[in-house]
C-alpha cells in the first residue's frame, strides 16, 4: 500500500550545495539518504517532495556544513498482507514466479499460483497449468494477494514478499473475465 507521510528532521547542507536554492539542496540531500531505504515503519521510501526547509540554519564547528530545520512529504510503500497487488513477472523459474510490483518485488510459488499442477516451460520462461493449460509467462499483468511480509533489520536490504494467485479474480486478467462471462 502506498502511503504519504509528513517528517520534521533536520537536514545537512554541504558547502558544495550552497550555490543552489535551499529547499533544491535539501531536497536533493533527502532523496539522497532515504530513497530506497526501508523504514521499519513506514516502509520502502519511494519519493521525497513537498520540501520546506528553515532558512536559519546551524553551523556546528569543525563541519562547514550547515544544519536546518525542515519538513518534507514522504511516499512510502508498504505491502500488507491481504492486500490485493497487481504487477508483471519478471522471472519465471521451475519453483516460481517474481512479480514486480514497483519499487519491489514479490515471489509467488508454483503452488500458489493455480489450483492444479504447473508444469515449466524453460524456453518461454512459462509457468502451464497441466489441466487447464492457462499460461504465465515472463511480461504478463497479474493480480495477486499478499500472504507474508518480512521487513528485514537492516535498511538497505529489500523485504521479502509472498504472493498467492490462487483465489477468485486473481492472477491474469484474461483468466477471470473469460470465467464471468461463462456464467
Amino acid at each position: 500500500m502506498y502511503m504519504i507521510y509528513r517528517v520534521r528532521d533536520t537536514v545537512r547542507i554541504p558547502p558544495s550545495l550552497f550555490g543552489m536554492p535551499l529547499e533544491e539542496a535539501a531536497l536533493q540531500v533527502l532523496t539522497e539518504k532515504y530513497v530506497g531505504y526501508v523504514h521499519p515503519d513506514m516502509g520502502i521510501i519511494v519519493a521525497i517532495f513537498n520540501v520546506k526547509v528553515n532558512e536559519e540554519g546551524r553551523i556546528i564547528p569543525g563541519d562547514g556544513a550547515t544544519y536546518h530545520e525542515s519538513e518534507y512529504s514522504v511516499l512510502a510503500f508498504k505491502p500488507v498482507v491481504k492486500e490485493v497487488v497487481e504487477g508483471v513477472v519478471v522471472n519465471a523459474q521451475q519453483y516460481g514466479l517474481w512479480v514486480n510490483l514497483g519499487p519491489v518485488e514479490g515471489f509467488a510459488h508454483v503452488t500458489q499460483l493455480m489450483d492444479e499442477r504447473v508444469m515449466f516451460d524453460p524456453q518461454r520462461k512459462a509457468l502451464i497449468g497441466e489441466r487447464t493449460r492457462r499460461i504465465v509467462e515472463v511480461g504478463d499483468v497479474v493480480r495477486a494477494r499478499v500472504v507474508s511480509v518480512s521487513i528485514p533489520s537492516e535498511p538497505t536490504m529489500r523485504p521479502r514478499i509472498q504472493l498467492t494467485m490462487r483465489q477468485p479474480y486473481l492472477g491474469k486478467p484474461e483468466w477471470y473475465k473469460k470465467a464471468g462471462q461463462q456464467e
